[in-house]
Parts: structure tokens; C-alpha cells; sequence
């Protein structure tokens, strides 16, 4: 279930990153998208955060000292993601990729997995792929 709280373009941007992981897993990762009323810690569900909560906004430092702020942020255990609702464009359909990814259990890595700092792809590394496999069975 993903947060009737997008607006069109994020909605669009939401089924964008999960096209991205179904190609990339040759369709063993492609969930329905639905579209419907979303609560910070709601179970199977994307929430969006339209000013901070959830995790999302907080400010961290960054192993480099720098600070950063949290856009995006996966519990794989109890299956809930929340993503910044402020984001837009490309910007968006990353966080919420590279969310997916955490989603389904990878770590950071490269190209989409990266950290968005370090990030040169906005593709499935094949090394990504690999993770997955490992993980889930390919």
C-alpha cells in the first residue's frame, strides 16, 4: 500500500522504483502498487512524510562529520518504509528505490544502493542483484 498522499508525480515516481527492482530481479520482486490512506508504522506500506516524522527529516552526522538530513528510511523487519514527501523528480524515485532495496534486505553498495552522496548510477548494480539472489534465491 502506498500513501494516496503522493501527488500524481510521486505516485508515478513510486511505481517507476518498483518497475526498476522487477526488471532488475527479471520479475522475482514485483509487487501490486496500491494506492491508499498510510500511517507512520503501517506494515507492507510506503508512507509519505510531509514535513518530518517517522524518522524522516531528522539531522545526522555523517561518518565524514558532515551533517545530513534523513530522507528516506526502510524497517525491513516490520515492513514499513517512510519517504520524504518534499522530495521530487528523480530525487524522489531514488530515495524510494534505494529504500526497496533496504526493503528487501540489501546493504549499501553501488549504483542505486549507494549512499545518495556517493551515488554515480540511478540503476540496479549487478552487484545489487547478486545481494538479492543471495538472499532470496534466484
Amino acid at each position: 500500500m502506498v500513501d494516496a498522499e503522493l501527488d500524481a508525480e510521486q505516485r508515478s515516481a513510486v511505481q517507476a522504483a518498483v518497475e526498476l527492482w522487477s526488471g532488475a530481479t527479471q520479475g522475482r520482486f514485483a509487487p501490486e502498487v496500491r494506492f491508499g490512506p498510510v500511517e507512520c508504522g503501517d506494515a507492507f506500506a510506503i508512507e509519505a512524510v510531509p514535513t518530518q516524522g517517522c524518522s524522516v527529516g531528522l539531522r545526522v552526522r555523517t561518518a565524514d562529520g558532515s551533517i545530513g538530513q534523513v530522507l528516506a528510511v526502510t524497517d525491513p523487519e516490520h515492513h514499513t518504509m517512510s519517504v520524504a514527501a518534499w522530495l521530487n523528480g528523480e530525487g524522489f524515485r531514488d530515495a524510494v528505490a534505494h529504500e526497496l532495496g533496504h526493503y528487501l534486505l540489501l546493504g549499501h553498495g553501488d549504483g542505486i544502493m549507494a549512499q545518495p552522496r556517493y551515488r554515480t548510477s540511478s540503476e540496479v548494480s549487478e552487484a545489487s542483484v547478486s545481494e538479492f539472489c543471495s538472499t532470496w534465491g534466484c
